[in-house]
């Protein structure tokens, strides 16, 4: 079982965003990727819904397949900068793109 927790930390010009994931079963899991992109970050308002701000939108990955096992007792960090947001009330989400799992997290961030 993967259990996904989301940390955001204000930083000078940025919030730094930590997506970790734990495998909080018995037995091992296998993370499964179609490209180099292992973890999505997105943060939209509060009130309307309304997405300000994707990760990866602007970049490119390698079409590379690639596999992360986690074992029993292990923890993946993924870790993004969201550079300059604006003041305001948003629902900021972390999400593994692996194939089958896809364990997420989110949570309110409020900023001046």
């Amino acid at each position: 079982m993967l259990e996904a927790t989301l940390s955001v930390t204000p930083g000078e010009d940025a919030l730094e965003l930590t997506l970790a994931v734990e495998n909080e079963g018995e037995e091992a899991v296998e993370l499964n990727f179609s490209d180099a992109q292992r973890a999505e970050f997105v943060a939209a308002e509060v009130d309307s819904g309304n997405e300000v701000w994707r990760w990866s939108e602007g970049r490119m990955f390698g079409q590379v397949l690639g596999t992360e096992v986690l074992d029993p007792g292990d923890r993946l960090e993924y870790e993004v900068e969201w550079p300059d947001p604006p003041s305001g009330a948003y629902r900021v989400r972390g999400e593994v793109v692996d194939d089958e799992h896809r364990p997420s997290a989110e949570m309110v961030v409020e900023l001046d």
